[in-house]
């Protein structure tokens, strides 16, 4: 498409002159010889360019220029003088934005030039106006994308925290179920061997201070607990007149009582627990010199939840009361573990059991 190119002059010879200059070039060309006529023309087109005399008898060219300027205020404006005005060029400048000035006589190449810079700008211009609404679209488009991002960002977030909440509800319940199934093997042990009464609590008490001291994570002392409740839970399989003997077990008696890990192990292990309660009640018996049961596992190789339940249990087993004896009492307990400390016992664990009646004043309940 052409751009359009405005001659306004009041002499017809002048419009015919100009006329025959731009006759060639690329433009679309038109003349009117009174500036009202090319007002008239502006209220159906825009063109590109406007070139108009300055010293016209309807209006002068820099009143005729700040029309167009209200009426097209991309078309650039060109003004034609016959003389140097400082006065007209400034009022120019003021009232019409003039782009340039061409002095009369007319130069041809400085004419053509100018009027090809004048194009130039028009289109950068134009250009300049269809990105700015292009980015103004765009940037619309972006507004209404992030509000529907935000609010379903929003949405997802609510949904999220709802979930959150649902599935903390969820594993608090888990967690009451599971304790009260814990508690309710720990009663049936318990029932079958009344003599032990409290002994599997009071072992996951014990347990749990010496890994809370020792500094082991939330998760193993939640398992070092939960193992510790039910950590004689094999003895169910156990008769019962063995389990509330008074006097010394026979080996064979005592062949059956030592098979009572195993037999948790192998009830346990059927249980999806979070931590490894099965394998912590299968080593409580274990020792480091490898001497225990049943496995005959020692050092590293046996849990640490292992190693302290194991000293935890001995403690126990010692301060209270036994079909077959009366309690030793504390002080005797800890002898036991002091003894046999880095040969039965884990150093760490005996030390930190350890510390823990005699200066941090833990009890057995």
């Amino acid at each position: 498409m052409k751009e359009k190119i405005i001659f306004v002059d009041d002499k017809a010879s002048v419009l015919e002159y100009l006329e025959l200059l731009f006759k060639d070039e690329p433009y679309e060309i038109l003349n009117f010889n009174s500036p009202s006529k090319a007002l008239k023309h502006l209220e159906k087109s825009d063109p590109a360019v406007i070139i108009s005399d300055q010293c016209m008898p309807e209006m002068e060219g820099t009143t005729f220029l700040q029309k167009v300027k209200e009426m097209s205020p991309d078309t650039v404006r060109i003004i034609m003088t016959g003389y140097v005005d400082t006065e007209a060029a400034i009022a120019a400048i003021n009232q019409g934005n003039v782009f340039h000035f061409i002095s009369k006589p007319i130069d041809v190449q400085e004419l053509k030039l100018t009027v090809k810079n004048a194009i130039e700008h028009y289109k950068l211009v134009a250009e300049n106006k269809r990105l700015m609404e292009v980015t103004k679209e765009q940037n619309e488009k972006l507004r209404k994308l992030n509000e529907v991002l935000e609010k379903r960002v929003e949405e997802r977030t609510t949904q999220l925290k709802q979930n959150e909440e649902k599935l903390k509800r969820t594993l608090s319940k888990l967690r009451k179920t599971l304790g009260a199934t814990i508690q309710a093997m720990a009663l049936i042990v318990e029932t079958r061997d009344p003599y032990t009464a409290g002994h599997q609590q009071r072992v996951a008490d014990l347990a749990r201070a010496i890994a809370t001291e020792m500094g082991l994570s939330e998760d193993q002392i939640d398992g070092i607990r939960m193992a510790g409740v039910i950590h004689d839970l094999g003895k169910i399989a156990e008769p019962a007149e063995i389990l509330s003997k008074p006097g010394r077990l026979t080996e064979i008696e005592f062949s059956l009582i030592k098979t009572h890990p195993q037999v948790g192990y192998d009830i346990l292990k059927q249980i999806e627990f979070a931590w490894p309660v099965d394998m912590i009640v299968l080593q409580h018996h274990e020792r480091i010199n490898g001497s225990g049961y049943p496995k005959g596992l020692s050092g590293n190789k046996i849990l640490i939840e292992s190693r302290i339940m194991a000293v935890a249990d001995v403690v126990e087993a010692m301060a209270s009361h036994r079909p077959y004896r009366a309690a030793l009492g504390i002080e005797r307990a800890l002898a036991e573990i002091r003894k046999n400390r880095g040969t039965l016992y884990d150093p760490k664990v005996v030390d930190t059991c350890i510390k823990l009646f005699t200066k941090k004043g833990f009890q057995l309940k």
